[in-house]
């Protein structure tokens, strides 16, 4: 006797139920076995018996709630068939690339009844397609630029906005201090004025106290124009190179001639500590033509050249030998500011013939 035989005539009541569920099945649609399908967690549509998929996916395939007597049985690939006994879950994964053939079938004690087949196309990730990593490193460079873009926009809108604090902040100062100043050089000039005659001595001091006092203010001057963002840092520099030369050349009776062929216009932008070194640089070249040269005649020519700004300072002095162990402090100092490389200093002279520097500096 077979197994239906003795389910019937030992069970006639569940018989009934399941010859009743057997007959509802028969009536169901196609896809009446699954319930819904998940592909890594996401919801999926089966369209046409098929499921496509990548091989880094994991399917889900979720059925339906069979009545009392019934369970699943499926075949993938054609191989041997496996119970889902009180279970209405199939999960697929590692699954290789290619097509594969699900068969899903419902048994009620041993009897196969319906079936349901599904084919499973699985491809490769597109994470392993050749175009992958070009298109990637493409979309990379774009959101490089783009971040770039708006990094520089950014950070120049602050530059901007602390360029205008910097600026407004440098004219109060120099407002104030040279207020400041200007009451007491009135004052000194007042109180020097009444004792003009009651006391000389009094009257010679107060006046070197006086210019002193616009000495101080020409140079605070000169400071606040050469930090200020909004002006012209390396012209406000030659400016005061040319007052420094012009006031020290005056008082020694040297005949000054110079000559500044770079215009305002070209506009040269320079990093204000470069500027400052500069000033310094040739600060101190003047003065060790003022101190030791003994010149009576000095000249400055500053011009544009390909590589940058060529200043020449020559004098007619006693001159001196570039190679001799014994150089002075003055020569330490030019080689002690010029030496971050971005400037050169040449020296040409000799006993009696003058001296001839030529200061390069690199744009």
């Amino acid at each position: 006797m077979n197994l239906v035989n003795l389910f019937t005539l030992r069970n006639p009541l569940t018989l009934f139920f399941v010859s009743l569920s057997l007959f509802a099945y028969a009536l169901t649609p196609p896809h009446a076995l699954v319930h819904s399908v998940f592909v890594s967690g996401i919801p999926y549509t089966i369209q046409n018996e098929k499921i496509d998929v990548v091989d880094s996916d994991n399917v889900l395939i979720v059925l339906h709630r069979l009545p009392a007597g019934l369970h699943y049985q499926y075949t993938f690939n054609g191989g041997k068939s496996a119970f889902l006994l009180d279970s209405m879950f199939l999960s697929l994964s590692k699954l290789q690339k290619g097509a594969h053939s699900l068969t899903i079938a419902v048994r009620p004690e041993g009897l196969e009844y319906q079936k349901e087949h599904l084919n499973v196309s699985v491809n490769d990730s597109f994470l392993k397609s050749w175009w992958f990593i070009p298109v990637l490193g493409f979309y990379l460079l774009l959101l490089l630029g783009a971040a770039i873009y708006f990094i520089g926009l950014i950070n120049s809108r602050n530059k901007e906005k602390v360029m205008n604090l910097r600026s407004d902040w440098t004219n109060q100062l120099h407002n104030d201090i040279g207020g400041d100043l200007s009451s007491v050089a009135l004052r000194l000039e007042i109180l020097r004025k009444k004792l003009a005659e009651v006391d000389p001595k009094i009257f010679d001091n107060l006046s070197k106290i006086f210019n002193i006092l616009n000495d101080i203010q020409r140079k605070l001057r000169f400071v606040f124009n050469l930090v200020d963002p909004k002006k012209d840092s390396l012209h406000v520099m030659f400016m005061g190179i040319y007052d420094f030369a012009q006031e020290n050349s005056s008082v020694q009776g040297i005949k000054l001639t110079y000559s500044n062929k770079i215009s305002a216009e070209e506009n040269l932008k320079i990093d204000v500590g470069r500027i400052n070194q500069l000033f310094l640089v040739l600060k101190e070249a003047l003065n060790n033509v003022f101190k030791s040269a003994q010149a009576t005649a000095l000249s400055v020519e500053i011009q544009r050249v390909k590589e940058g700004i060529r200043i020449e300072i020559k004098d007619n002095g006693i001159g001196f030998d570039p190679q001799a162990n014994h150089q002075g402090n003055g020569l330490k100092n030019l080689k002690q500011l010029a030496k971050d490389g971005y400037m050169d200093i040449n020296i040409d002279s000799k006993p009696g013939a003058g001296t001839c520097m030529v200061i390069l500096v690199y744009l």
